[in-house]
């Protein structure tokens, strides 16, 4: 820390690491052979991810072993009324937050499952959450092994864990909004998306030097993709948003995506896409501004839940 004049304090270990972050996405990084990058560009060729994954999974604000996924049955009732596994499941996907990524929503679902509780007195119409973290701030494309596979790895552990439930439901916000997006075909009943971000092109929330033009066009067609295969079984798809030009460009991105590959007298999957403009929302955080309004719960108990008032 000293030789490259850092502090030698957390601070100072945290800037080199995020150096050497930097440095492993440059291009050229494997092959560079200048004074300053010996002793890096003698890596093995893979090592420019691992140091990725290995800052990713341990620089976040998630505490749950492994970080990505963590599983909360009936989240947020009482453990004494805790009785065996739900039959319906909410994914909740994780977005940038404030630049150190977190489990995202515990608290309102938990207010909805306690809800259900009182109204109910039955802990059968409660849920389990399954919550979905990308630390590795890539829109859900970089896998725990810091290769650009994330979107298989991710498919296959939600997969696996949604198979056992009847209803399954997707959440999320900015990032974790696209999230919920691009994994919307394993969804049963609904997904609702927070202000996503559909294309990542020029997108200013997107600060990942290697992510390619390639990388983020393959992003934006896989989640239409998915979207097309969630209307098409009549999942229904909310995405909430403000009046702010990017995120409003977002929405437009998907939707004329969705009705140009619609062939003649086929059923349009535009028809499950309910794009819900807020107006009073003049920026991106259109969960906080819920949140606020003290709107949130409700929202996302009627979209997620089925309960359409």
């Amino acid at each position: 820390l000293d030789e490259v004049g850092l502090t030698l304090d957390h601070g100072g270990f945290t800037a080199l690491l995020a150096l050497c972050r930097a440095a492993s996405m440059a291009p050229g990084f494997e092959s560079s052979s200048s004074p300053d990058c010996t002793d890096m560009a003698m890596l093995p060729p893979n090592d420019g991810a691992r140091l990725d994954a290995a800052l990713s999974n341990h620089f976040n604000g998630i505490t749950a072993p492994g970080c990505r996924f963590l599983f909360s049955p009936r989240h947020g009732i009482d453990d004494t009324k805790v009785v065996g596994r739900a039959t319906r499941l909410i994914v909740a996907f994780s977005s940038l937050g404030n630049g150190l990524v977190r489990h995202e929503f515990g608290g309102s679902l938990a207010k909805m499952n306690n809800e259900l509780l009182v109204d109910g007195e039955d802990i059968n119409v409660t849920f389990d959450v399954l919550f979905v973290a990308d630390p590795s701030q890539s829109w859900y494309q970089k896998d725990s092994q810091g290769n650009f596979d994330g979107f298989r790895e991710y498919e296959q552990r939600i997969h696996a864990a949604t198979r056992p439930y009847d209803e399954v439901s997707l959440v999320g916000d900015s990032m974790g909004g696209s999230g919920a997006l691009l994994f919307s075909h394993l969804a049963t009943e609904s997904v609702v998306a927070f202000s996503p971000q559909i294309n990542l092109v020029g997108d200013a929330h997107v600060s990942r030097c290697d992510m390619s033009p390639g990388i983020r066009d393959r992003y934006c067609t896989r989640l239409v993709r998915s979207v097309e295969e969630a209307a098409a079984r009549r999942t229904k798809i909310f995405v909430h948003r403000g009046v702010e030009e990017a995120d409003v460009g977002h929405t437009d991105r998907l939707t004329s995506c969705l009705f140009a590959n619609v062939s003649e007298g086929s059923e349009r999957p535009a028809e499950y896409v309910k794009i819900i403009e807020h107006k009073d929302c003049p920026h991106h955080q259109i969960a906080v501004h819920l949140k606020k309004k003290g709107q949130l719960a409700h929202v996302m108990t009627c979209n997620l839940l089925g309960e359409l008032k």
